[in-house]
């Protein structure tokens, strides 16, 4: 027989225990069970409340429903929306305003945050706090809210509207180049509005319930402005006169720049706004090796003649010969006191006669402005740029009225510049000793064949009138004439320019001339009679014969003498004397004419 195993009893404290742990393990699932409950049950965890713009709680939205949750909380966020109002503050007291009723609200993204923040909820506390074992609260902000596409239109007009008022475009620096200098004026910086920037902040300010909004625009900065931009700006590479692959000569170009450092501690040192002036620094283009290429081409020429008064001829030859050979490079300027020197006799000049005070009077130099007149005359036909003249108190005789240029040593010069880009050389000399010529020419390049004629037009002359004064040193029964008498003129010159084809390029104002008349001054014994005095029925014999200008001796009747043979004047023997309009001032306009008998101590040479 098998003998039976004997059973083993469990203790009463092991059965407790069980016992106890199938409680906890019921427990257990029970409240887990309640958490996963609570985790897809639809409703807002206790503790979410619904706040408003202040951060005051509206309604307590813990345990409803999404359904019930959004029926309140859209309530709530459309009452609010429709009373705001939003002021945007811009400019100097200016305002604009927007409301609420452009807004919709949303109020699913409330109860969608109120879900989400149960989802991110650790699922062992979802229990409690559903049973109140635990406390959290969660607000909602009721500012969640978006424009209408209404609505956004309405204030993208407004916000375009206030842009448009605000906006202020930048003004780049600008600068005016002078002969020496660069003058610089600064600019200004501008300013405009983001406006989708500002379409944000407007929404934003909306959904908080914001009162007001300033709209700050940007500021939008003009063009740099330094020493160093400026260089670069105006910076000009010097190349000097060549030859190109065609064989054709190409002009020089002379170089030009400015110290950067300089420039910018100028800028520095300027109050704001202020307008500044930088010495421009120039670098000559260079000289080929073979320079007589350049002066194959006779850019004008001009012949006058001489008066028969040795001394004045000899000072004209002087004159001449101090110019003769002179090489004006691309860019140079010629001044003719700084070629002849003082016409005085410490130089080597000899007594003539000029004008002093409105009188004919002897003294050192006569006779130079002849010479002056006829380059003056050369550069108008070279088509340069005049730098400095002016004209004689008196029509000269011996050029063209509004073609001579006269100087007074040392205020006043005649300068012109070579802008041609290719060297210059003049020639001057005189033949036939005092009853002479006087000729000027000027030599250079003209590969575009080029041409320059001239417009005179006599706006007004005066004539003079005879006037007697009594002296007792003039025997009786005879004059003697004081003083020579000259017709006054005014007169406008233009410069016309023509290509190789006889195309008018350009039509510039050169000048204008205004000479003084003279009146004829005779001389006679008081003691005489008729107009001159008493006593004789006829007037007494003039020793010096009448001068009578009748017209301007350089407009004759059939043709202009002083149009070079080769250049075709373009200008009609009998020049209108209708004043034509006045053009814009160029680069050509005369300085003011100067007037010697204004000032007793002036002195003019002939």
């Amino acid at each position: 027989m098998e003998e039976s195993t004997p059973k083993k009893k469990l203790s009463a404290g092991l059965i407790a225990a069980i016992a106890a742990a199938a409680v906890v393990a019921a427990a257990a699932g029970g409240y887990f069970g309640l958490c996963a409950w609570v985790q897809n049950n639809g409703q807002l965890l206790p503790g979410a409340v619904a706040v408003d713009d202040k951060g005051e709680t509206v309604a307590d939205l813990g345990k409803f429903t999404e359904e019930d949750a959004l029926s309140v909380v859209s309530e709530e966020m459309n009452q609010r929306l429709d009373s705001r109002k939003l002021t945007l503050l811009y400019g100097e007291g200016k305002r604009a305003e927007l409301s609420g009723e452009l807004m919709d609200c949303s109020p699913e993204t409330v109860v969608r945050m109120g879900m989400s923040v149960k989802q991110d909820t650790p699922f062992w506390k979802l229990g409690a706090l559903w049973l109140g074992m635990a406390q959290e609260s969660t607000d909602l902000s009721l500012s969640a809210a978006a424009f209408t596409p209404e609505g956004e239109a309405e204030a993208k007009r407004v916000i375009q509207s206030i842009a448009d008022e605000l906006k202020i475009e930048p003004v780049d620096f600008t600068y005016e180049l002078g002969d020496e200098n660069v003058v610089v004026t600064p600019g200004t910086d501008g300013q405009q509005v983001n406006t989708d920037a500002l379409l944000t902040a407007v929404e934003e300010a909306l959904a908080q319930g914001a009162d007001e909004l300033r709209v700050e625009p940007e500021v939008v900065p003009g063009a740099e402005l330094s020493g160093k931009a400026l260089s670069e700006l105006i910076h000009i590479e010097p190349v000097p006169a060549g030859v190109d692959e065609n064989g054709r000569l190409t002009p020089a170009v002379i170089g030009r720049s400015v110290n950067a450092e300089e420039a910018q501690a100028l800028l520095d040192a300027a109050a704001p706004g202020e307008s500044v002036t930088i010495p421009l620094e120039y670098t000559p283009p260079g000289t080929s090796a073979d320079e007589s290429m350049y002066y194959k081409d006779l850019l004008a020429s001009v012949t006058t003649n001489m008066d028969g008064v040795a001394n004045r001829s000899f000072n004209v030859n002087r004159a001449a010969e101090s110019c003769n050979g002179k090489v004006i490079q691309p860019g140079e300027v010629f001044s003719y006191i700084g070629t002849i020197g003082d016409p005085s006799s410490r130089n080597g000049y000899k007594p003539s006669t000029g004008y002093q005070n409105g009188e004919t009077v002897a003294m050192d130099g006569g006779g130079v402005c002849q010479v002056s007149s006829s380059l003056y005359y050369c550069a108008v036909y070279s088509n340069l740029e005049i730098v400095n003249r002016a004209c004689h108190a008196f029509a000269t005789g011996y050029i063209p009225n509004g073609l001579d240029a006269t100087i007074y040593y040392p205020s006043l010069d005649f300068k012109f510049r070579n802008n041609t880009g290719f060297p210059i050389k003049i020639v001057a000399y005189t033949e036939g000793g005092a009853w002479g010529k006087l000729t000027v020419q000027f030599y250079g390049s003209n590969p575009d064949n080029i041409k320059v004629e001239t417009q005179r037009y006599t706006q007004s002359s005066t004539g003079w009138t005879t006037v007697y004064q009594p002296d007792e040193t003039i025997p009786q029964g005879t004059t003697r004439v004081k003083t020579t008498p000259y017709t006054g003129y005014v007169v406008d010159v233009y410069r016309c320019v023509y290509d190789a084809a006889g195309n008018l390029l350009s039509r510039t104002f050169e000048n204008h001339s205004t000479y003084a008349k003279r009146d004829k001054v005779i001389l006679y014994n008081p003691l005489d009679s008729g107009p001159w005095g008493e006593g004789t029925a006829q007037p007494p014999a003039v020793t010096d014969p009448p001068v009578e200008p009748t017209q301007d001796p350089w407009i004759p009747p059939s043709q202009d003498p002083w149009v070079p043979p080769t250049m075709d004047p373009g200008v009609d023997p009998t020049p209108d004397l209708t004043p034509t309009p006045e053009p814009t001032p160029t680069q050509y306009v005369d300085l003011p004419v100067a007037e010697p008998s204004q000032d007793p101590n002036a002195v003019n040479w002939e």
